[in-house]
């Protein structure tokens, strides 16, 4: 099991290959097999992916972006990262399941909820948010801006709690339904964060690990994030 120390330096294994734009085959062999004689856990790569979010996040916008998301994909392989090691389940309603796993996820992460829905009045779901905001993970959510104003609307209050939200103040509607903790697990479907999709509705939630997949989520986050205000009053 590695130590703190031993993690940092790989942190800067990964921090050198991403400055100099240049993930070479030597480089990422060597990383291979420190990462191999570490005997990584599960908490140290999950570990390690965040850390690997993290460089790339500042760059995601800029004109290399292409090239980011190539050094994104080189780095998790590093980490045996591949098509046939993420998991995936699938939760459909009416009935609690799609609104567990929404719970259960909140309440797992640890670091990050990047929250992008078309509304929230499910108060299970808003208490859920507040409670992991005031135990210091970082939340954002994107909305929409005319469902924000809906009576039973848990945008205005979730905004007035801290949270960073932002909508789309266009005449269109932002219609996404997902939601990413951690950099490392993502929630996406027909489900709205709402008590009647919940007790009446035939929707569905998917949830994986699968880093590929949350990857493209991440961008359209980050671009989405990028162009929408924030919540006014």
């Amino acid at each position: 099991m590695p130590n703190l120390k031993e993690l940092k330096q790989l942190i800067n294994n990964y921090e050198q290959t991403f400055d100099d734009a240049n993930f070479s085959r030597n480089e990422k062999n060597a990383i291979k097999q420190i990462i191999k004689e570490m005997e990584l856990e599960t908490n140290d790569i999950n570990f390690i992916r965040n850390k690997i979010f993290d460089i790339a996040r500042s760059a995601i916008h800029t004109e290399n972006s292409p090239l980011v998301l190539d050094w994104v994909e080189t780095a998790n392989k590093t980490l045996n990262i591949d098509s046939a090691s993420f998991e995936e389940e699938a939760f459909f309603s009416p009935g609690d399941d799609c609104v567990d796993a929404i719970v259960s996820s909140i309440r797992s992460a640890t670091r990050s909820i990047d929250i992008c829905v078309f509304t929230i009045t499910d108060n299970r779901i808003s208490s859920e948010i507040k409670a992991a905001h005031d135990k210091g993970v970082k939340v954002r959510i994107i909305s929409d801006n005319d469902k924000s104003l809906d009576r039973g609307s848990d945008i205005d209050e979730l905004f007035k709690h801290g949270i960073s939200t932002k909508v789309d103040y266009t005449d269109v509607h932002m219609h996404h339904k997902f939601a990413i903790f951690d950099n490392v697990s993502l929630i996406t479907g027909s489900y709205n964060w709402t008590r009647s999709a919940g007790k009446y509705n035939y929707e569905n939630i998917l949830r994986t690990n699968n880093l590929a997949t949350i990857k493209k989520y991440q961008v359209v986050f980050e671009d989405l994030w990028l162009n929408m205000r924030a919540l006014e009053y």
